[in-house]
């Protein structure tokens, strides 16, 4: 077996680790050999995270993550202030930013079907809605929303989602009702 020699500094922290196991396997090269193999294995072993695992860091990590029961939503989107919430909108600018923290680049170098595909994975693990589909259909992408949250939820959603993708610079059109959301987002 061949072999090559290394010469490097480490912290004082990881000397007393390197001591303390050197101990337990008689030499420093065995150590560090144990901790390489280890690192190769682990990483092997470890696969990718998912979508839907890397939108769930992201929301925990933003705090966006707030467990509700569906029926006390439900009564609060109900009794919501409509006004009170597009002012909110105008000034935060909610789903903008989870976009850009989410995709680590600003709204504008975001592509649109990233956004969209954006917004569709986040709504769907937002639990608020039972449905949430996008289509291309060649001069406009289609947003299909179903939830049974009540009118205001549709209207809220409309106005968060209509808001980040005019800021985006596209033109939409949509219509809602008690239980449907429906988008037609233009390609430019």
């Amino acid at each position: 077996m061949k072999t090559h020699r290394i010469s490097t500094t480490i912290s004082q922290k990881h000397w007393e680790l390197l001591k303390k196991h050197t101990e337990e396997f008689e030499t420093q090269q065995k150590v560090l050999e144990i901790a390489l193999e280890s690192l190769e294995k682990s990483s092997k072993q470890s696969p990718a995270l998912t979508e839907e695992e890397r939108i769930w860091l992201t929301q925990r990590s933003m705090k966006t993550i707030c467990s509700i029961l569906k029926d006390s939503l439900k009564i609060l989107l109900e009794t919501v202030n409509i006004e009170m919430f597009n002012e909110y909108l105008n000034k935060y600018k909610p789903l903008e930013y989870m976009m850009e923290y989410y995709f680590q680049k600003p709204l504008k170098e975001i592509s649109l079907k990233e956004l969209l595909d954006g917004i569709v994975i986040t709504a769907g693990m937002s639990n608020w809605f039972d449905t949430i589909d996008n289509t291309d259909d060649d001069d406009h992408y289609t947003l299909l929303i179903t939830h049974s949250l009540g009118l205001n939820n549709s209207k809220l959603n409309r106005m968060v989602i209509e808001d980040s993708l005019e800021t985006y610079g596209v033109k939409v059109e949509s219509t809602i009702s008690e239980k449907t959301i429906f988008m037609k987002v233009y390609k430019n």
